[in-house]
């Protein structure tokens, strides 16, 4: 019995041990992931605060300033305690450094004042993001090295089991299969939670310390999807309550580029110009993001039979209401090929693409649309057919413009990247384009092949399940 026991103890212990670190390292991944999150928040604070203050040079708006600079460096100062070897990380004290500098420099009121700002905030946007990178990275080290210790461990309790009676080995390699695959599934859900996958119910069955443990990830899963959906519906609500003032600001602009209340010089229709131009690129980031927040949420699952042909004629028509003086070249089959689909979803899918390329092309450049039926193949690839026995149809947009570098061809499906590479013409980008075009495609059970080189354009393959 005492080989029994010995074992069992030792398993025990090094399995509650093992628990205690999971628990604790689930705590500081979401601790570290909201100091990131503030950080980039007190960022774009900082910078707006004394953007504002060198307007209205306002008293009130340097104190908020102050208070940024303030909340930013204890943030600092929390992930040096989360992660010690951060205690020496250049890259924090140059953040607070820079965060007093904007302070320092704010208050003065020399020449050069506005350029060194400007340095500034793009020092502190790089710094930031970068620091952001490294926590990833340490968030990443440490999962990496549970990982290890797990398997040291599970490597010394099976030895323990080894050298202990037959009936302790029976017993210990019971216990040990039922640990690990509660420690396993533990993993799993901390992964899942890293990866922003928070619908999955988080059920952990073993000893009563893990059970414990997949209890706390499962509140921990509940408010992280609370949060995410008020944050959903806050968007909502906020773009449905700018629609209407906005509209209101466009018709105003349009009944005075009328000229209908009484005639106005040509300054001023410069500047209602400038007026209609801002709020239509305003109107856009508002569809933007209500897009993103409807496939973000879901778009019910209800296929038409669609037409191509016609839903690109609609959009081309579209684009070049908006854009009357453009010389770009948009060209796609004409004739109707039929699929059968979510309308919604191809709708966002093209609309996206297209905007995306014809803002994105040269002067007098080109935009390619071509789809067609096709098999895939066990290796994912797809093989063009004119058989009506297909499995799949696909779509496919090209364009001939700068293109996107290598290193970012995965960073331009989130939301809000922008990549290096700027639109043509005066409106600014949602940076969510793109991050729609994924979150459509997944919903749609398709796959989203991306080719481009630089200077050399891109090129979209979209395949779709027939059925």
């Amino acid at each position: 019995m005492l080989p029994l026991i010995i074992a069992v103890t030792y398993a025990a212990w090094e399995m509650n041990t093992q628990a205690r670190v999971q628990q604790r390292l689930v705590m500081d991944q979401a601790q570290i992931s909201q100091i990131s999150t503030t950080i980039q928040d007190l960022r774009k604070e900082i910078e707006r605060s004394a953007r504002q203050y060198q307007l209205l040079r306002d008293q009130s708006i340097l104190d908020i300033l102050q208070i940024k600079q303030f909340q930013l460096a204890e943030n600092l100062n929390s992930i040096a305690m989360l992660l010690p070897p951060f205690k020496t990380n250049e890259r924090l004290k140059q953040i607070d450094a820079i965060g007093r500098d904007i302070y320092t420099v704010s208050r003065g009121n020399d020449s050069a004042q506005q350029e060194r700002l400007e340095g500034l905030y793009v020092a502190l946007k790089e710094s930031s993001f970068v620091l952001q990178q490294q926590l990833r990275a340490a968030i990443q080290d440490k999962l990496n090295n549970a990982d290890q210790e797990l398997s040291h461990v599970l490597w010394r309790v099976l030895i323990t089991g080894l050298l202990a009676l037959p009936a302790s080995l029976f017993l210990l390699g019971a216990g040990s299969i039922i640990a690990t695959r509660s420690i396993r599934r533990l993993s799993l859900a901390i992964n899942h939670l890293g990866e922003r996958n928070w619908e999955s119910t988080i059920e952990i069955d073993g000893p009563s310390d893990l059970i414990e443990l997949g209890h706390k990830l499962e509140w921990m899963r509940l408010q992280l999807l609370s949060s995410e959906r008020q944050k959903a519906q806050f968007t909502q609500h906020i773009t449905h309550e700018l629609k209407s003032p906005l509209a209101a600001i466009m018709d105003a602009q349009a009944l005075l580029a009328d000229q209908i209340p009484g005639a106005i010089n040509n300054q001023q229709m410069a500047v209602l110009e400038i007026l209609r131009s801002q709020a239509e690129n305003l109107q856009e980031l508002i569809q933007q993001l209500l897009n993103f927040n409807t496939v973000s949420q879901g778009v019910a699952s209800h296929k038409v039979t669609l037409d191509l042909n016609a839903l690109c004629k609609k959009l081309i028509a579209r684009y070049q209401s908006f854009l009357p003086n453009s010389t770009i070249k948009i060209n796609h089959p004409n004739h109707p090929y039929l699929v059968t689909a979510n309308a919604e979803l191809i709708d966002m899918i093209l609309s996206n693409l297209l905007s995306n390329a014809i803002h994105f092309c040269k002067r007098d450049g080109e935009v390619n649309i071509n789809w067609g039926a096709c098999f895939v193949n066990e290796q994912g690839d797809r093989i063009a057919s004119e058989s009506e026995a297909t499995s799949h149809w696909w779509l496919q947009l090209s364009d001939d413009g700068p293109g996107i570098d290598t290193d970012e061809q995965d960073a331009i499906f989130r939301p809000f990247y922008q990549g290096k590479k700027k639109r043509q013409g005066a409106l600014k980008g949602s940076g969510i384009g793109l991050a729609i075009v994924k979150a459509c495609v997944e919903q749609s059970k398709a796959t989203l092949c991306l080719r481009s080189k630089k200077n050399e354009g891109a090129e979209f393959t979209l395949c779709f399940p027939k059925q």
